[in-house]
């Protein structure tokens, strides 16, 4: 890494150490305090947090992500480093009402990237006119040995209906399209993912904790901006 990635690294670290920054963070997320304090430190040992990436914004966004999955992943705090990746790299599974061509809902896409996206775009539209699209995130296991994961991430934009994709671990089964695969797969607000457990994280707590992130940084060599 470079000198100034290498003292963005450590500026980062340093947030994620200070009782402050977690307190307010299960704050901002109406969670218990401890829930954030173990799922940083486990990622801090496994030596997740903070990541290597040389882009400020980049790196801010998938440690917040991380910190996020870690979270919610609701595990013992040895367990938090083992199941926290399986989320991460969840894959898109459906991408409702959009065709499978469309460019933001090519199958193969990953949870962690898919947030580390919107983390990035509520920095980039805080100083502008444009008004950030409201997220929705939702970690669900299917059984107790958590067999099989799966997230969702809903989107709300004004003027346009709820938009929802959907991760998961394995393949999710969906019944056979005539003459081959479906062009695109329609919800309605009754679906439920069949699972046991599950944590949701509502729009106005999620931007609250997007938000923290940047504040956080501000006047250190991790500045986004």
């Amino acid at each position: 890494m470079s000198d100034k990635a290498i003292r963005a690294s450590a500026a980062r670290k340093k947030l994620y150490a200070v009782q402050r920054f977690r307190r307010e963070a299960a704050g901002r997320l109406n969670l218990d305090p401890k829930m954030v304090r173990d799922a940083i430190d486990a990622l801090v040992v496994a030596g997740v947090l903070p990541c290597t990436l040389a882009d400020q914004a980049d790196a801010l966004a998938m440690d917040g992500v991380w910190m996020l999955l870690g979270i919610g992943c609701r595990v013992r705090p040895d367990a938090i480093a083992r199941v926290t990746p399986r989320f991460a790299s969840m894959t898109l599974q459906i991408d409702c009402d959009h065709p499978r061509s469309a460019k933001n809902g090519s199958p193969g896409a990953t949870f962690e990237n898919e947030l580390a996206t919107l983390f990035r775009e509520t920095w980039a539209t805080a100083d502008e006119v444009a008004v950030p699209p409201v997220l929705g995130v939702g970690l669900h296991w299917s059984d107790g040995r958590g067999s099989v994961l799966s997230g969702t991430i809903d989107r709300w934009e004004r003027g346009k209906p709820r938009h929802r994709k959907i991760f998961a671990s394995e393949p999710l089964r969906l019944p056979q399209a005539p003459g081959g695969e479906w062009d695109f797969v329609h919800l309605d607000e009754s679906f439920r993912l069949p699972a046991v457990g599950g944590i949701a994280f509502s729009p106005l707590p999620l931007l609250g904790f997007i938000e923290l992130l940047a504040e956080g940084v501000e006047e250190t060599a991790a500045r986004i901006r």
